[in-house]
Protein backbone atom coordinates (compact mmCIF):
# COMPACT_ATOMS: atom_id res chain seq x y z
CA UNK A 1 0.00 0.00 0.00
CA UNK A 2 1.04 3.61 -0.40
CA UNK A 3 2.63 5.43 2.52
CA UNK A 4 1.11 8.82 3.29
CA UNK A 5 3.34 11.87 3.35
CA UNK A 6 2.02 14.19 6.04
CA UNK A 7 3.02 17.83 6.39
CA UNK A 8 2.01 18.79 9.92
CA UNK A 9 4.66 21.23 11.14
CA UNK A 10 4.94 24.91 10.27
CA UNK A 11 8.39 24.57 8.76
CA UNK A 12 7.18 21.97 6.23
CA UNK A 13 3.61 23.14 5.56
CA UNK A 14 4.36 26.59 4.17
CA UNK A 15 7.09 25.50 1.69
CA UNK A 16 4.84 22.74 0.34
CA UNK A 17 1.97 25.21 -0.20
CA UNK A 18 4.20 27.41 -2.34
CA UNK A 19 3.73 24.92 -5.16
CA UNK A 20 0.00 25.72 -5.19
CA UNK A 21 0.58 29.47 -5.04
CA UNK A 22 -1.64 29.69 -1.94
CA UNK A 23 -0.90 30.45 1.69
CA UNK A 24 -2.24 28.97 4.89
CA UNK A 25 -3.93 32.24 5.82
CA UNK A 26 -5.81 32.24 2.50
CA UNK A 27 -7.00 28.67 2.99
CA UNK A 28 -7.98 29.48 6.57
CA UNK A 29 -10.26 32.20 5.16
CA UNK A 30 -12.04 29.54 3.10
CA UNK A 31 -12.65 27.51 6.27
CA UNK A 32 -13.91 30.65 8.02
CA UNK A 33 -16.40 31.20 5.19
CA UNK A 34 -17.60 27.61 5.64
CA UNK A 35 -18.11 28.10 9.37
CA UNK A 36 -19.91 31.41 8.82
CA UNK A 37 -22.22 29.80 6.25
CA UNK A 38 -23.11 26.96 8.60
CA UNK A 39 -23.90 29.48 11.34
CA UNK A 40 -26.29 31.27 8.98
CA UNK A 41 -28.77 28.36 9.13
CA UNK A 42 -32.15 29.13 10.70
CA UNK A 43 -35.00 27.03 12.03
CA UNK A 44 -36.93 27.77 8.84
CA UNK A 45 -34.35 26.08 6.62
CA UNK A 46 -34.76 22.49 5.42
CA UNK A 47 -32.96 19.63 7.11
CA UNK A 48 -29.34 19.33 6.11
CA UNK A 49 -29.07 23.06 5.32
CA UNK A 50 -25.85 23.38 7.31
CA UNK A 51 -24.15 20.82 5.12
CA UNK A 52 -25.51 22.34 1.92
CA UNK A 53 -24.37 25.82 2.91
CA UNK A 54 -20.94 24.50 3.89
CA UNK A 55 -20.53 22.85 0.48
CA UNK A 56 -21.76 25.89 -1.46
CA UNK A 57 -19.59 28.41 0.37
CA UNK A 58 -16.64 26.04 0.62
CA UNK A 59 -16.74 25.46 -3.13
CA UNK A 60 -17.37 29.12 -3.89
CA UNK A 61 -14.46 30.38 -1.83
CA UNK A 62 -12.05 27.61 -2.84
CA UNK A 63 -12.69 28.39 -6.49
CA UNK A 64 -12.54 32.15 -5.92
CA UNK A 65 -9.21 31.86 -4.10
CA UNK A 66 -7.46 29.92 -6.84
CA UNK A 67 -9.07 31.90 -9.67
CA UNK A 68 -7.46 35.05 -8.29
CA UNK A 69 -4.18 33.23 -8.99
CA UNK A 70 -4.98 32.46 -12.60
CA UNK A 71 -6.60 29.03 -12.19
CA UNK A 72 -9.72 28.26 -14.23
CA UNK A 73 -13.05 26.65 -13.40
CA UNK A 74 -13.33 23.01 -14.36
CA UNK A 75 -16.44 20.81 -14.33
CA UNK A 76 -16.24 17.08 -14.84
CA UNK A 77 -18.68 14.39 -13.69
CA UNK A 78 -20.81 17.29 -12.37
CA UNK A 79 -18.04 18.16 -9.89
CA UNK A 80 -16.88 21.77 -9.55
CA UNK A 81 -13.12 22.25 -9.32
CA UNK A 82 -10.37 24.66 -10.27
CA UNK A 83 -7.58 23.79 -12.67
CA UNK A 84 -4.04 25.18 -12.77
CA UNK A 85 -3.34 27.04 -16.04
CA UNK A 86 -0.16 25.10 -16.89
CA UNK A 87 0.15 22.13 -14.51
CA UNK A 88 -1.96 18.95 -14.42
CA UNK A 89 -3.30 20.06 -11.05
CA UNK A 90 -6.85 20.52 -9.75
CA UNK A 91 -8.45 21.35 -6.39
CA UNK A 92 -11.95 20.47 -5.11
CA UNK A 93 -13.66 21.48 -1.85
CA UNK A 94 -14.83 18.67 0.45
CA UNK A 95 -16.65 18.60 3.80
CA UNK A 96 -15.28 15.72 5.90
CA UNK A 97 -15.80 14.10 9.29
CA UNK A 98 -12.34 14.80 10.75
CA UNK A 99 -9.40 16.59 9.17
CA UNK A 100 -5.74 17.16 10.07
CA UNK A 101 -5.40 14.13 12.36
CA UNK A 102 -2.55 11.68 11.82
CA UNK A 103 -4.48 8.67 13.09
CA UNK A 104 -7.58 9.30 10.96
CA UNK A 105 -8.00 9.67 7.21
CA UNK A 106 -10.70 12.20 6.26
CA UNK A 107 -13.98 10.73 5.11
CA UNK A 108 -16.49 12.67 3.00
CA UNK A 109 -19.59 13.54 5.05
CA UNK A 110 -22.01 12.54 2.30
CA UNK A 111 -19.86 9.81 0.78
CA UNK A 112 -18.54 9.80 -2.78
CA UNK A 113 -20.47 8.69 -5.85
CA UNK A 114 -19.41 6.98 -9.03
CA UNK A 115 -18.72 10.35 -10.65
CA UNK A 116 -16.08 11.17 -8.04
CA UNK A 117 -14.66 7.67 -8.44
CA UNK A 118 -14.19 8.21 -12.18
CA UNK A 119 -12.90 11.76 -11.71
CA UNK A 120 -10.21 10.67 -9.26
CA UNK A 121 -9.36 7.59 -11.29
CA UNK A 122 -8.67 9.68 -14.39
CA UNK A 123 -6.77 12.39 -12.50
CA UNK A 124 -4.61 10.04 -10.39
CA UNK A 125 -4.31 7.30 -13.00
CA UNK A 126 -0.67 8.01 -13.85
CA UNK A 127 0.51 8.70 -10.32
CA UNK A 128 0.86 5.09 -9.16
CA UNK A 129 0.21 1.52 -10.28
CA UNK A 130 -2.36 -0.94 -8.99
CA UNK A 131 0.54 -3.06 -7.72
CA UNK A 132 1.79 -0.17 -5.58
CA UNK A 133 -1.67 0.41 -4.17
CA UNK A 134 -2.17 -3.25 -3.22
CA UNK A 135 1.42 -4.04 -2.16
CA UNK A 136 1.65 -5.70 1.29
CA UNK A 137 4.48 -3.37 2.33
CA UNK A 138 4.36 0.41 2.46
CA UNK A 139 5.43 2.09 -0.78
CA UNK A 140 6.54 5.72 -0.55
CA UNK A 141 6.10 7.71 -3.75
CA UNK A 142 7.62 11.01 -2.71
CA UNK A 143 6.29 14.50 -3.36
CA UNK A 144 3.78 14.65 -6.23
CA UNK A 145 3.16 17.81 -8.23
CA UNK A 146 -0.02 16.89 -10.10
CA UNK A 147 -3.37 15.20 -9.61
CA UNK A 148 -6.75 15.98 -8.07
CA UNK A 149 -6.41 17.47 -4.58
CA UNK A 150 -9.19 18.04 -2.05
CA UNK A 151 -9.40 20.93 0.41
CA UNK A 152 -11.01 19.06 3.30
CA UNK A 153 -12.75 20.97 6.10
CA UNK A 154 -14.31 19.39 9.19
CA UNK A 155 -16.61 21.12 11.67
CA UNK A 156 -17.35 19.47 15.01
CA UNK A 157 -19.01 21.87 17.41
CA UNK A 158 -16.57 24.74 17.87
CA UNK A 159 -13.64 22.77 16.48
CA UNK A 160 -12.73 23.41 12.84
CA UNK A 161 -9.86 21.61 11.11
CA UNK A 162 -8.66 21.56 7.52
CA UNK A 163 -6.15 19.95 5.20
CA UNK A 164 -5.23 20.02 1.51
CA UNK A 165 -4.79 16.41 0.46
CA UNK A 166 -4.29 14.08 -2.49
CA UNK A 167 -6.41 10.88 -2.32
CA UNK A 168 -5.47 7.58 -3.92
CA UNK A 169 -8.93 6.43 -5.01
CA UNK A 170 -12.53 5.83 -3.94
CA UNK A 171 -13.54 2.55 -2.36
CA UNK A 172 -16.89 1.70 -0.79
CA UNK A 173 -18.11 5.23 -1.59
CA UNK A 174 -15.35 7.08 0.25
CA UNK A 175 -11.66 7.90 0.21
CA UNK A 176 -9.55 4.78 0.53
CA UNK A 177 -6.33 6.55 1.41
CA UNK A 178 -4.12 9.52 0.66
CA UNK A 179 -0.75 10.07 -0.97
CA UNK A 180 -0.08 13.48 0.59
CA UNK A 181 -1.78 15.45 3.34
CA UNK A 182 -0.98 19.09 4.12
CA UNK A 183 -2.44 20.14 7.48
CA UNK A 184 -3.83 23.70 7.31
CA UNK A 185 -5.80 23.98 10.57
CA UNK A 186 -4.74 21.48 13.21
CA UNK A 187 -6.78 20.43 16.26
CA UNK A 188 -6.79 23.07 18.98
CA UNK A 189 -5.81 25.94 16.65
CA UNK A 190 -9.24 27.16 15.55
CA UNK A 191 -10.14 29.26 18.61
CA UNK A 192 -7.08 31.44 18.10
CA UNK A 193 -7.74 31.86 14.39
CA UNK A 194 -11.43 32.60 14.91
CA UNK A 195 -10.61 35.40 17.37
CA UNK A 196 -8.95 37.48 14.65
CA UNK A 197 -10.68 40.67 13.40
CA UNK A 198 -13.83 40.18 11.33
CA UNK A 199 -12.12 41.56 8.22
CA UNK A 200 -10.10 38.34 8.05
CA UNK A 201 -13.26 36.39 7.23
CA UNK A 202 -14.09 38.39 4.11
CA UNK A 203 -14.80 36.36 0.99
CA UNK A 204 -12.42 36.53 -1.95
CA UNK A 205 -13.28 39.01 -4.67
CA UNK A 206 -15.09 37.27 -7.54
CA UNK A 207 -13.32 36.92 -10.86
CA UNK A 208 -15.27 38.64 -13.60
CA UNK A 209 -14.86 37.33 -17.13
CA UNK A 210 -16.07 39.09 -20.25
CA UNK A 211 -17.69 37.28 -23.16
Amino acid sequence: MLAEIIYAEDWEIDPRLQFFGATRSELVKVAMAVMAARADKTDNDPGGAEGQLAYIYGTRNTCALFRTKGWTLHRQENIQSVCHPTKDLRVVYQSVDLAARRIHRPQAISGKGSGSDRFIDVAQGDLFTEEQLSAPNLVKLGKIDSGLWYFCVSVNGDEVCAELSLPTCIKEKNFQGFIERIFIIRPGKWSKLASKPKDDTAEFEPVVTRK
